[in-house]
């Protein structure tokens, strides 16, 4: 059986890569695409890239027109979801802002880690970016009551993690050949991090120094972990083992190894009682529409890496 969906907010970076990834889905059908700015506007046009892949036409929001379909994602704009999910009456809303990940009624959807709810759920909020990478670094160790102490992470991030809009500070040209830090100890997928890692076991303070990169697309986590007397690479290897999109690293994960994938890259090293857990994924990719396919799948009593097996170029 085919899935009908519809993309909310299709020419945004996490909107049209959300469309790519269902394009290529095998048990999918993009049977609508939205767009409040560009709506009458041929999606290929919109979104140069799907030139040839896709024929549709972007219209403008409106429930009625999508109630038969099986899902609707959001991509849109952090606030806007909220004001648009409640006219929706499809079965499943799968919302890729920040606006549902702490909302009653809605299930987050770490899909490694929360799949039997995500697989009943009707409304699921994709994690953020950031927190993708974080919380797959530290679950296992959390979930093993290994964590002996606060948690210090440093991550980089790419230039499409602020979106489409260009803003004073935000948009590539100003950070091209540079590296920065911003939100020191105070960004908000801190509180998303914690409650999420508190469903595992006693979850550790967090704290977080985000560093904007001069990539356009990607993170990179460097987690310091302090831990009991174990070895963390063992456990996060066996937490992993049976989960095709976690690739274990002996190194270091590199942000090409997984550009354009939903891939996440984790490599553990150790000394004494410290263990350090790097991550990599694409922002766009893993870090939402990919994430967000999984949820999909899952939803749909798939695989959860159904249409997600992209291959990564080299070099």
């Amino acid at each position: 059986m085919t899935a009908r969906v519809a993309v909310v907010g299709a020419t945004g970076y996490t909107g049209s890569e959300t469309v790519r990834w269902l394009l290529g889905h095998p048990l999918v059908e993009v049977a609508a695409v939205v767009s409040s700015s560009k709506a009458g506007t041929p999606l290929a046009e919109a979104v140069p890239a799907l030139q040839g892949f896709t024929d549709l036409v972007l219209q403008p929001f409106d429930p009625m027109a999508l109630a038969d379909l099986d899902a609707v994602f959001l991509a849109t704009p952090h606030g806007i979801a909220r004001e648009l999910a409640p006219a929706l009456h499809t079965p499943l809303i799968i919302d890729l802002s920040a606006d549902h990940r702490h909302a009653d009624g809605w299930v987050y959807g770490q899909a490694e880690w929360n799949a039997p709810a995500i697989a009943r759920a009707t409304r699921i909020a994709v994690p953020g970016c950031f927190a993708t990478a974080i919380e797959l670094a530290l679950a296992p160790l959390v979930a093993a009551c290994t964590v002996s102490g606060p948690v210090n992470v440093a991550a980089a991030t790419g230039s499409t993690g602020s979106g489409a809009t260009p803003r004073a500070g935000t948009h590539h040209a100003e950070r091209f050949s540079n590296l920065k830090a911003y939100k020191v100890l105070r960004h908000q997928h801190v509180p998303e991090i914690r409650a999420f890692l508190a469903g595992l076991g006693a979850a550790p303070a967090v704290h977080f120094v985000p560093l904007s990169a001069p990539v356009d697309r990607g993170i990179l986590a460097t987690c310091f972990v302090p831990v009991a007397d174990v070895d963390a690479a063992a456990i996060v290897a066996d937490a992993y083992a049976e989960y095709p999109l976690i690739r274990l690293r002996a190194e270091t994960p590199e942000l090409r190894h997984v550009r354009g994938t939903a891939l996440c890259d984790i490599a553990v090293h150790q000394e004494g009682d410290t263990a350090v857990v790097l991550s990599a994924i694409d922002n766009l990719g893993k870090g939402a529409a990919a994430h967000a396919v999984q949820c999909l799948d899952l939803a749909l009593g798939l695989p959860a890496h159904t249409g997600l097996s992209a291959v990564p170029p080299t070099p």
